[in-house]
């Protein structure tokens, strides 16, 4: 079964943040020959817990698209960018993903494949990621900060980060929910993300867009929000609703 990775890394201070920034270029030779990897984009981050128009110089990511656990295991473990990357920084993590949906398109291609016999299961994580049209960049990013702010105080998000490999132009949102039904409540249904998603496709924002749905199969490492997915990730019964602040 095809396996999905994100790792996040935390790089303190100027000289760790300096190297980071460099190897969004440098390292892209080595991250494309590792073994059993299929699709991969190394990307970093806004600032805050959601989507932000400052970026974060302290935070990169690393989503990749395996042959299997095996082969996502082994690279994680030997690899060269995972053990540079984790040298350097002071925290890291990674999440492990199986797809459950997938619909449009990155880079030209769907890089997720979903396996007939994985079914959604709590706890679920959203993955959207768009290219944006030029023209569409101020209206788009006018709207980012007041569903940032209804998302992080919805009581069944657990986690959310912007990132994406070019900012403002190319944007991604990965978000971990209770269960489906209240990431698609949100999407959906919430005044500021439903309102954003009807203008985007009445008013033709995106260039490019995919929207994916995973199962959290683990998370290993420590991160600040991940703290209750450590291990193996629990079922929806065991994911208890925080309070909204």
């Amino acid at each position: 079964m095809q396996i999905v990775t994100l790792s996040l890394y935390h790089f303190a201070g100027p000289p760790a943040k300096l190297w980071a920034f460099s190897q969004m270029g440098l390292m892209r030779p080595a991250v494309a020959r590792m073994d059993g990897l299929r699709f991969h984009k190394m990307m970093g981050t806004g600032a805050g817990a959601g989507f932000s128009t400052k970026p974060d110089f302290s935070t990169y990511t690393l989503l990749c698209v395996w042959d299997d656990e095996a082969a996502a295991r082994k690279a994680l473990e030997t690899a060269t960018p995972f053990l540079r990357y984790r040298d350097r920084a002071d925290r890291s993590a990674t999440l492990f993903l199986a797809a459950t949906q997938t619909r449009g398109q990155w880079s030209g291609v769907d890089p997720f494949a979903v396996d007939t016999a994985t079914r959604p299961e709590g706890p679920i994580v959203a993955l959207t990621r768009a290219t944006l049209r030029w023209s569409k960049l101020a209206a788009f990013w006018s709207l980012v900060p007041a569903i940032s702010d209804v998302a992080e105080a919805d009581a069944h998000q657990h986690f959310m980060m912007g990132m994406g490999e070019v900012p403002y132009k190319h944007q991604m949102t990965f978000s971990i929910w209770d269960d489906e039904a209240a990431m698609r409540d949100f999407s959906l249904n919430s005044p500021t993300h439903g309102t954003a998603v009807r203008r985007a496709w009445g008013e033709g924002w995106f260039a490019e867009s995919l929207f994916a749905r995973f199962n959290l199969l683990a998370v290993e490492g420590a991160w600040p929000g991940l703290e209750r997915f450590i291990g193996a990730a629990p079922t929806a019964d065991e994911t208890q609703p925080r309070q909204a602040a």
